[in-house]
This record gives structure tokens, C-alpha cells and sequence, in this order.
């Protein structure tokens, strides 16, 4: 995990949270000058992902992501609208560009959707591009497009004996492109579930479990009977 923040500055909720003003940067000449070319580029620049991750984010070859941003080709139309949600932009911002940007404070380096337990346990086979969320979580993570937010329930993941601890109520930051190592905190799916679980994976001796934190709660031995759904990168607390 990349470490714990909180969400004062971090919350996406339907539109910017009114707590981080907006501001009009000073190159918007240059930003109408832009081509839907740069603007794909300069964006996965930012968000930090590579040619594959967006190309696999919205359904293309990584060789097409490369002709747009080198400016052999456009995207065609229908790619807009997906390119935007990647981005999170409108689809009018992805044609013509924009000038907001939030005035310095955190490193953000984009959004995810905050979605349900059981929405997790199928997120692998669904097609993230197509979906539409209502709520967003601004973070710092450096993760890919098809990461996703999930507000921790119940009290498996709490400590009470100190060290490590994710708390009822807590924001977790997955990225389902990340492999799953041993320590690593994990959102699975056991096969007999329907709905996805938040676990520390422990491997010994070939053997893998999930652990929770609560020492108050069984270890889960998994073999074959489990889905790794992403690994955890980031949790955000409210205070």
C-alpha cells in the first residue's frame, strides 16, 4: 500500500469536492491549440499509465493508442466517449480540452469509482469502460485504469493489538493490474461468494491464506477456490 491518507482533499463525489477551488491556468491559448493527439498523450501521461493499460482500459490494441498519440491516426468517434471516462473528463473536454485544475495541494493523480462489494467480486469479467458511477475517490496512487474504491465494512481488517489496521469505514484504493505477493492486502472472491472480501494474502510453504487483522478471525486457507480481485494501494480515513 502506498500508505494512508485522508479524504478532506480526496473525496470525487458527482462533481470537485467545493473544499478544492478551481482554478484558470495560464496556457489556454495553448490548450486551444492542442490536437486530440497531444491531449491523449499529455492525459495518460499524467494518469500514469502506459500505451497497453489504456489501450486494454478501452478495448484497443496498444499499437492503435501509439498511431493516435503519434499522430498517424485519430481516434474514431466512439472512442471519445470512452477515452473521456478513463480520464475522467467529459466528452467535451476530450475533443476540445479544458483549463481546470486544481490548485496545488496533494499529488493527485486521478479518480476511481467507488463501487459495491459484490460489484468487486465481478469486477475481472466486467467491462469497466462501459459503466457509470456516481461516486468517485480523487487518490495518489499510482494505479491503473480498471483500479476501483471500496468502502471497508465491518471490523475483520481492524487491529486491535497495534500494527497495521484498516478500519470500519475506511476508503481502499485496488488496482486489479498489481500481482498479488505474499503480505500484500488483497480484495478476493471465494468461489462459494458472490461477494468480494478484503484479506491479508499469506504465502507459506506454498500454502496461501487470507488474514485478517482482527486476530479475533480466522485465517482462510484458499487453494483453487479463489479469485485475486486487485491489490490494495492506498486507503483514505475520514476524520
Amino acid at each position: 500500500m502506498d500508505g494512508f491518507v485522508t479524504s478532506e482533499t480526496l473525496t470525487f463525489v458527482s462533481s470537485l469536492n467545493p473544499n478544492l477551488s478551481q482554478i484558470k491556468v495560464g496556457y489556454d491559448d495553448w490548450m486551444q491549440k492542442e490536437n486530440i493527439s497531444q491531449r491523449i498523450r499529455r492525459l495518460r501521461t499524467a494518469a500514469g499509465y502506459s500505451q497497453q493499460q489504456l489501450a486494454n482500459a478501452i478495448g484497443v490494441s496498444d499499437a492503435a493508442v501509439s498511431k493516435w498519440e503519434s499522430e498517424h491516426s485519430e481516434p474514431k468517434s466512439k472512442f471519445i466517449p470512452l477515452l473521456a471516462r478513463v480520464f475522467g473528463i467529459s466528452t467535451e473536454e476530450m475533443l476540445k480540452g479544458g483549463t481546470k485544475e486544481l490548485e496545488a495541494g496533494p499529488d493527485i493523480r486521478g479518480r476511481v469509482p467507488l463501487i459495491s462489494w459484490i460489484q468487486a467480486g465481478n469486477w475481472l469479467e466486467m467491462d469497466v469502460s462501459q459503466q457509470d458511477y456516481s461516486t468517485y475517490y480523487l487518490h495518489t496512487a499510482k494505479v491503473g485504469p480498471r483500479a476501483f474504491a471500496l468502502r471497508v465494512i465491518g471490523d475483520s481488517m481492524t487491529s486491535y493489538t497495534g500494527g497495521k489496521s484498516i478500519p470500519e469505514g475506511s476508503v481502499v484504493i485496488v488496482d486489479p493490474d498489481l500481482t498479488a505477493e505474499h503480505g500484500k492486502v488483497v480484495v478476493a472472491r471465494l468461489d462459494d461468494n458472490a461477494e468480494a472480501t478484503l484479506k491479508q494474502l499469506v504465502i507459506d510453504g506454498g500454502q496461501k491464506y487470507l488474514k485478517p487483522f482482527n486476530h479475533n478471525y480466522p485465517m482462510m486457507p484458499i487453494n483453487g477456490n479463489c479469485t485475486i480481485v486487485g491489490v490494495v494501494k492506498q486507503v483514505v480515513q475520514d476524520f
